[in-house]
């Protein structure tokens, strides 16, 4: 095993891009299976990241949504992963390793005493565990506001990093050093106005960055497919399919090439109908020589548009643990904007604090057509009128600040597998920005049920205020 101070984040997404292209290239190859020391030259180099990581909210990851983090990754091996699938070595001889169960990474610092910490992967994080993770990945985050006190220090005295694997037939069973620098003031912003452009497995995902940011190095994208109970909102079997980076000032991505991961067992080569996907948009800041320092993550769910759709484009939602659709769009009076959340068999529409009200509502074809629009009387909802598929729906007044659809059939609505999103299209009275919800209903006549509590561990940086849940991972 090699590791390198001077490879971020970045330097590993396309190590591992190099082997997965090598690997589904070369499976022709006979693979040996054996164990690995870590200071093995068949595996290629491999090292850590330690970074300002800030959350938007995803249901995928519920336990750190919408929060600012200290994180850090680092990538080792062997590791689960490479007892996984065949690995190409810097040899260009595939192996799998029968070992890297055993590998386990821990850091630790000064200013946290002696005891180390240690980092996850079986369960968390890793390309296998179901969680959404790198391919041999192993991390650690706090909050940021856990650490105060603790930031001046990291910035001065870079963490110490151990990676340990008893289970080596001859080279060494553990191996220290120091992880890279960290910036505490490495914050970026988050991306807003997400929308998806065209039907069909080959749709553009477009994004603007806030006026007036600087310090940004280049943005990226990542895409995870994930399985959805409709009836609870559940999320399960999170995999990490694809990424990619981009250049400074580009705002837009096309899914028109293969996925990173396609050559794993079990990983899509592309975009598929019928299912669920999380993209994330991300705004970094790195150091001339890559070292990633800070990195924001804005989430958004979808599913592939119908090929009928067009070149429609369709804005987005974040969807948080509480599994409501928020938007944050920029809106001008009369224009009409369509947002496209998961199917239900209703919704409730409200805007935001400051929000311009809403002027008018057409909806989709979905099932039978057929709609029951509600109005808010100023403390519960009543049935105002039924609503055709098609028709343009104008409030009295000035308009109104929320209102809910009912009656899509449940044949529709539940199917976790349909590949039909329930587009919604909006105006509204005023110019401004958009920032409000579209609250799935699971009952006609219910409110969104409470959501599903979650016991995650979420692993901090010494006895700074680990935060003690359970489940699920970073990425």
């Amino acid at each position: 095993m090699h590791f390198s101070s001077t490879r971020s984040l970045r330097d590993a997404a396309l190590i591992a891009a190099a082997s997965a292209f090598f690997v589904a290239t070369a499976m022709a190859q006979a693979v040996t299976p054996r164990a690995f020391d870590l200071s093995d030259p068949a595996f290629g180099p491999v090292g850590a990241v330690v970074y300002n990581d800030r959350r938007g909210i995803s249901r995928t990851y519920p336990w750190l949504s919408g929060n600012d983090l200290l994180s850090v990754s680092v990538f080792a091996t062997p590791s689960p992963d490479t007892d996984f699938s065949p690995y190409l070595g810097v040899d260009g001889n595939l192996y799998q390793s029968t070992n890297g169960a055993s590998t386990s990474v821990s850091i630790s610092h000064p200013a946290f005493g002696s005891q180390p910490f240690p980092l996850v992967f079986s369960g968390f994080v890793g390309l296998t565990s179901g969680l959404g993770g790198f391919r041999n990945e192993y991390f650690s985050a706090n909050l940021r506001s856990n650490l105060t006190s603790f930031l001046p220090a990291l910035d001065a005295t870079p963490l110490r990093v151990t990676v340990t694997n008893p289970v080596g037939p001859t080279g060494p069973t553990s191996v220290t050093y120091n992880a890279p620098d960290y910036d505490p003031n490495a914050l970026p912003p988050f991306v807003t106005d997400v929308a998806l452009t065209g039907g069909g497995l080959n749709p553009t995902i477009r994004w603007n960055v806030p006026a007036g940011s600087s310090g940004l190095t280049n943005a990226s994208v990542q895409l995870r497919t994930f399985d959805v109970d409709a009836a609870t909102g559940t999320v399960s079997n999170i995999k990490l399919i694809h990424e990619v980076f981009l250049p400074t000032g580009v705002t837009s991505y096309r899914f028109n090439e293969a996925f990173l991961y396609a050559s794993q067992p079990g990983f899509p080569n592309a975009l598929e109908i019928g299912k669920h996907y999380e993209a994330s948009v991300q705004l970094d800041i790195v150091t001339p020589s890559e070292l990633l320092r800070g990195r924001s993550r804005t989430f958004f769910e979808f599913t592939p548009l119908p090929v009928s759709a067009g070149d429609m484009t369709v804005f987005l939602p974040n969807v948080g643990p509480d599994g409501v659709f928020k938007f944050d769009i920029a809106v001008q009076q009369g224009q009409q904007v369509l947002i496209d959340p998961l199917v239900a068999i209703g919704y409730d529409y409200q805007i935001g604090v400051d929000d311009p009200l809403f002027r008018s509502v057409k909806l989709p074809s979905i099932g039978d057509g057929a709609f029951e629009l509600d109005l808010f009387n100023g403390t519960a909802y009543s049935f105002a009128t039924l609503l055709n598929a098609g028709d343009e729906y104008v409030f009295a007044g000035l308009g109104v600040d929320r209102f809910r659809v009912r009656g899509i059939e449940t044949s529709a609505g539940l199917d976790p597998t349909d590949a039909t999103a329930f587009v919604t299209a909006l105006t509204f009275a005023g110019d401004g920005r958009f920032t409000g919800t579209q609250t799935p209903l699971t009952l006609e006549v219910s409110a969104v049920p409470e959501p599903e509590t979650y016991a995650l561990m979420f692993l901090g940086l010494g006895a700074v205020g680990s935060i003690a849940r359970r489940r699920r991972r970073f990425r």
